[in-house]
């Protein structure tokens, strides 16, 4: 029963810098679930839940090689709406469930370059300098699910939740833009969430143990651009200057082109530890890794691009959560990574707020 709210994904950077190392995406049209996702809720229920999340990057990962963090600057502020139906079906609880986000891009958006190659050999380099990544904020694509509970547990903490997502392209996507609310192609996941307690039970302080595995396939975007930004150094070799070479470097373009991405999988690792539990209040330390996800440009010439976008990211997580009242909850989400190839390094922090009714 989880969130697949990560935007910033197969539209993050749909561009290879010609002057620069090919850039990639942080995971992204990826299903999210939280700690908690994989406990059934009661059957019969209306659950209204709203996200915000800070997401933002300071430093980018090429797919082979060093980072890179030389003036690099992606930042957005997503919104999520989301509602949640449970109802029972021969004695086994499922539910129904959609969300729609909304992605608001924060000021300008920079990419920093390590190194700008020489325009031809014997010259010197250009140095370090930034790529200015146009964006376009909007709607992100809405998302439809299904989920059931086989196994549902409660005398022993014990529960597991399984279902499927589709999106369809609908969002507010710009061919032109290097960052995107959306991937304007259907995407479609397989979930799974097992989660057990470890130590205690219910009503007393515990530990358990919640994992999620998900699978993604996608449809091709056949209305992509092969996107390159516009590239500046920081500091042009005087030798240039003689022949008025000037910033911007490289001008920002988009070429027609046909967007294909491979699966992509991700696992997460959770260890609730509930320390309060007539507030249901909890501590989650977590872990959650992502692979595949190679995006590949065919442009109309039927030549193809390697856009550098992967999903390669190792996350550690820290969510705190709990019970305002019988019908309200709160959580509050920090998310660093440690290690991506093929897309930003994030620092991210997010709040959730939920209803029952």
């Amino acid at each position: 029963m989880s969130l697949r709210h990560k935007i910033l994904r197969a539209a993050l950077f749909g561009a290879a810098l010609p002057l620069v190392a090919t850039l990639g995406s942080h995971p992204a049209y990826a299903s999210d679930p939280l700690p908690g996702d994989a406990v059934a809720p009661p059957v019969n229920i209306n659950i209204a839940l709203y996200y915000n999340e800070l997401e933002t990057a300071g430093q980018v990962s090429a797919v082979h090689g060093s980072s890179d963090s030389n003036n690099t600057r992606i930042a957005a502020d997503i919104q999520v709406a989301r509602f949640v139906h449970t109802f029972d079906v021969g004695g086994m609880e499922a539910g129904v469930q959609a969300y729609v986000p909304y992605v608001s891009f924060l000021g300008p958006q920079e990419a920093g370059v390590s190194n700008i190659a020489a325009p031809a050999p014997g010259f010197p380099a250009f140095g370090p300098g930034k790529a200015s990544l146009s964006h376009a904020s909007g709607f992100g694509q809405p998302n439809f699910g299904v989920f059931a509970f086989p196994i549902n547990d409660p005398a022993t903490g014990t529960y597991l939740a399984v279902g499927p997502w589709i999106s369809p392209p609908v969002s507010g996507y710009s061919q032109d833009a290097t960052l995107n609310p959306g991937n304007n192609a259907w995407t479609y996941e397989m979930e799974a969430g097992f989660r057990k307690i470890l130590f205690g039970t219910l009503t007393t302080k515990n530990l358990a143990i919640e994992v999620w595995g998900e699978g993604y396939f996608f449809g091709d975007n056949n209305h992509a651009g092969d996107v390159s930004p516009e590239v500046s150094a920081n500091n042009i070799p005087a030798l240039y200057q003689g022949f008025g070479i000037t910033n911007p470097l490289q001008k920002a373009s988009s070429t027609p082109a046909s967007l294909h991405e491979q699966p992509s999988e991700e696992v997460r690792v959770y260890l609730p530890y509930q320390f309060y539990p007539a507030s249901g209040a909890t501590i989650t330390p977590g872990l959650y890794q992502s692979f595949g996800g190679k995006q590949t440009y065919t442009l109309r010439n039927g030549d193809k691009v390697d856009s550098g976008n992967r999903t390669n990211e190792t996350q550690l997580r820290l969510t705190a959560s709990t019970f305002l009242s019988p019908t309200w909850a709160i959580m509050a989400i920090g998310e660093y990574d440690v290690a991506s190839r093929g897309g930003p390094l994030e620092r991210n922090v997010e709040l959730r707020l939920a209803t029952f009714f």
